[in-house]
């Protein structure tokens, strides 16, 4: 086993190796020089070229790639991760300070996820080819293909427009309105969460189906066991199996999300703040933000992976 987690901890310093190249490479190949935007923002009429330089000098603009990318990647270690071109402000405060507004909108989600997809696809497993398999089944397929964007404008015109149930944008934090900060972030969660709920459904029914099939569940109705027991005892565990393989998918969809509903709910977190990075290349921004991203994915998929083994041991390869 100890093998096995070297083995997927140096896999994923290694992807994360290669993503860091990736994003830092893309932070160059945007559109736009990023003080002239700022300049721009600024409404500071023309310059001459020695502040443009004099900036470019300010923000490490002009060293060669290769060595902007090793003092990022030695700064951001450090906890240095730069100061925003855009605001003259610490990425890294601008991170921590609009951290928790993400983290709720992730378990939020994920809550959602579970709350939905769960029961689904246990029920569809359990009365397979009934109304009620057709009518999870059909949600689950609506869950995971419906846009994000989409699935947003329609929620706030039923729920924000018609009805007036729920505050079509902006976020209350929790400290000052619990109940107003509940209803700011229903809708924006519950859209995070459709997709998952969508294949954490769709993996639950066909995984359960599968082990409701094995001859040890057979073996264990023979025995005389209720079918409660059956269900909860003996098939659940198995069942689950496959399903924590998807959980990775199911986050990188939630982390995807967050980015559109953020912005389309002016939630002031932190995918509301890479978009507003990108609008400006704002590059110490935008890298903070995406490493960030590719750190939180790849620390979920590590952990899925260690679970995964723990569960069943023929993964465990190599001792």
């Amino acid at each position: 086993m100890r093998v096995y987690v070297l083995r997927r901890v140096l896999y994923s310093l290694f992807i994360l190796f290669l993503v860091s190249i990736l994003i830092f490479a893309l932070g160059r190949v945007l559109p736009g020089d990023p003080v002239q935007a700022v300049l721009a923002a600024s409404r500071m009429g023309p310059v001459d070229s020695e502040v443009i330089r004099d900036l470019k000098t300010q923000f490490g603009l002009d060293r060669p790639l290769v060595m902007q990318y090793v003092i990022w990647v030695a700064g951001f270690v450090r906890g240095d991760w730069g100061v925003s071109i855009a605001t003259g402000e610490s990425v890294r405060a601008m991170f921590m300070h609009r951290l928790p507004i993400t983290l709720e909108l992730f378990l939020g989600s994920v809550l959602w996820s579970c709350i939905i997809g769960l029961p689904c696809g246990i029920a569809s497993a359990l009365k397979r080819n009934s109304w009620l398999d057709l009518t999870c089944t059909t949600g689950a397929i609506m869950g995971v293909s419906i846009p994000v964007f989409w699935e947003g404008i329609v929620l706030i015109y039923l729920f924000s427009v018609l009805v007036h149930v729920f505050p079509p944008s902006g976020y209350v934090p929790f400290a000052e309105d619990p109940l107003g900060n509940l209803m700011s972030v229903a809708m924006p969660t519950f859209i995070m969460g459709t997709q998952g709920a969508g294949l954490l459904s769709r993996f639950v029914r066909s995984s359960l189906l599968e082990v409701l099939g094995q001859d040890f569940i057979r073996t264990a109705r023979a025995k005389g066991l209720r079918e409660k027991a059956v269900i909860l005892t003996h098939a659940m565990r198995p069942a689950m199996i496959p399903v924590v393989t998807i959980t990775g998918l199911a986050w990188g969809y939630v982390v995807a999300g967050s980015f559109i509903v953020e912005y389309m709910f002016a939630i002031p977190g932190l995918g509301r703040m890479g978009v507003n990075a990108i609008f400006c290349n704002d590059f110490p921004v935008i890298q903070a933000t995406l490493i960030m991203v590719a750190l939180n994915i790849l620390a979920v998929n590590l952990a899925v992976d260690l679970l995964y083994g723990a569960l069943d041991p023929r993964v465990r390869v190599h001792r």
